[in-house]
């Protein structure tokens, strides 16, 4: 599916295509359609009007099969957005395989200045985000677990992110990151570590207020990574 889908794409984008790739979980081998969408990264150059109407009326057949908009960029954008948008760039090096054209995606050359900025801003940002959430949705269990299991992926990325400027390394399952993460900075984060089962069992607000505990230390640790240490 994913072949014929690309195949049509860059067709339909013609010239202007200068690279085509599937990231993210459709790009590694535990794929499952029933749970994740598929995520696709195309460059063009020129991007513009034109081009945008030519990828929606592919996006209008192939949204029903689990496509997700496209990440779009021009040669232009992709050059002058490293420094804004390093974990995704990380997270689609990482994981992708290219369908069409060129691979622009190895080798980018990410600031960890960059990486640092962003790790906190993520982790503080979707901090203050959880709690102004807490209120809206409190006396709601099925919906903070919800909130929790969604939020969850945000600060996964950002500890790959820090273990990155540890030169650790971007993949690995979700329980690995946690794991080298906590023996990287020398931490505990056992309601991210395991979210999952203990959610059954667990009362929800208590969980809730121990998963905060470990979102309010990442972020702590973002605001004062230092950059490559060793």
């Amino acid at each position: 599916m994913i072949p014929t889908a690309a195949a049509e794409l860059a067709t339909t984008l013609g010239e202007p295509l200068r690279s085509l790739v599937v990231y993210g979980s459709a790009a590694r081998d535990d794929f499952d359609p029933r749970r994740s969408n598929v995520n696709l990264a195309v460059v063009a150059e020129p991007l513009g009007f034109a081009q945008l109407g030519q990828v929606a009326q592919w996006l209008t057949q192939w949204r029903p099969e689990g496509f997700a908009a496209p990440l779009l960029l021009s040669t232009t954008d992709l050059a002058r957005s490293l420094d804004v948008f390093p974990l995704e760039f990380l997270d689609i090096q990482a994981y992708h395989r290219v369908l069409a054209g060129a691979d622009m995606f190895t080798g980018l050359d990410l600031p960890a200045d960059a990486i640092r900025r962003e790790c906190e801003r993520e982790a503080k940002g979707k901090l203050v985000r959880l709690r102004e959430l807490y209120l809206e949705l409190a006396g709601s269990g099925r919906e903070l677990r919800a909130l929790m299991l969604d939020s969850r992926k945000s600060f996964l990325m950002v500890m790959r992110g820090l273990l990155q400027l540890r030169g650790e390394g971007w993949a690995g399952s979700p329980h690995s990151v946690v794991e080298r993460f906590e023996r990287c900075y020398e931490c505990a984060m056992p309601a991210l570590a395991a979210l999952d089962p203990t959610l059954v069992d667990q009362p929800i607000e208590q969980h809730f207020d121990d998963y905060l505990q470990d979102v309010e230390l990442l972020a702590t640790i973002a605001d004062r990574a230092l950059h490559g240490a060793q």
